[in-house]
């Protein structure tokens, strides 16, 4: 046994480890042997070897000393990181479940949103849908009050003929037409005399009246809506009314049978023209533009006439 050292295997540590175990042996053969023997022998043996095998004691205890506390630390430290992982685990289930829980609420108000949107697309339509329909109703308002208007306006106006009809009734003669304060009277048109502008003006006389004196645009539109009424238009001259308008004593200077001068008239284009130096007296005719109806003619000619009375 003093000799002997098994190996197994030609690794360094193995090595290291069996010649500790070898010198270990040899150690305690040789105090075995030398128990009775010299006292030299034995304190040599005791020298060396024992603080060896005293050193790789403590060395191999502090290692496994060593080993045991990472052994603990790792078995702590696992179970700490076993724990956080539970608790991830558990953190993460929760988180998952949350997700799903935040993903069904994004769903509903995604739904939500669009029938939200819809409804606000209806209530689009519908408004636009009810201006429409207030802009037609402030149209056909419109046009009522338009219409409205209208009819105050002729009821105005068939209320004033009425009463001017009524007060020619009591203060015009018979056949007379009453504007204000004067009466008109208008020959047949199809039957009837023409006459010159001087016997015209003596017809007139017999009853009371004159030429007429068309002195503003009411009486030349007033005169020429009769005559309209009276029967159709006509170009010829013959169709004319004398007037109580003439230029006889300064050619060009027109003067109303009561003194005063022409202040504006209405007669056809390019007239009064003075024909043959002969037309010095002035008579209307029915137009469609009752302010281009007067022509300037012989005294002589004879046409129809009309008659103005004041009240």
């Amino acid at each position: 046994m003093k000799d002997s050292v098994a190996y197994t295997e030609n690794k360094p540590e193995d090595h290291a480890y069996n010649q500790l175990i070898s010198e270990d042996n040899n150690e305690l053969s040789t105090e075995g042997h030398n128990h009775h023997g010299h006292p030299e022998t034995r304190h040599k043996v005791n020298g060396p070897s024992t603080q060896t095998y005293r050193l790789t004691t403590a060395i191999l205890g502090i290692l496994c000393a060593v080993l045991m506390a990472t052994v603990i630390g790792l078995c702590v430290s696992y179970k700490g990181l076993s724990e956080e992982h539970i608790v991830l685990s558990q953190n993460s289930s929760e988180t998952n479940g949350n997700m799903e829980q935040l993903k069904a609420n994004h769903d509903l108000l995604t739904a939500a949103l669009m029938k939200l949107q819809r409804s606000f697309q209806e209530a689009v339509r519908a408004k636009d849908s009810m201006q429409l329909v207030r802009n037609r109703e402030r149209q056909g308002k419109e046009l009522l009050q338009r219409q409205k208007e209208a009819l105050v306006n002729e009821e105005t106006q068939l209320r004033t003929r009425i009463t001017a009809l009524e007060k020619s009734c009591e203060r015009c003669p018979v056949g007379w037409e009453l504007l204000r304060s004067s009466c008109y009277f208008f020959p047949p048109t199809e039957s009837g005399p023409k006459l010159s502008w001087h016997r015209s003006r003596e017809e007139c006389k017999k009853s009371g009246a004159d030429l007429a004196v068309i002195d503003s645009q009411e009486k030349q539109e007033f005169i020429s809506s009769i005559l309209a009424r009276m029967g159709p238009i006509y170009r010829s001259w013959q169709r004319g009314y004398w007037i109580g308008l003439r230029d006889v004593e300064t050619e060009g200077v027109w003067k109303w049978l009561n003194g005063t001068e022409l202040a504006k008239g209405f007669w056809f284009d390019r007239e009064p023209n003075d024909m043959y130096s002969a037309e010095d007296c002035a008579a209307t005719y029915a137009r469609e533009n009752p302010l281009k109806s007067w022509n300037d003619a012989p005294c002589d000619y004879s046409l129809k006439w009309i008659c103005e009375k004041k009240l």
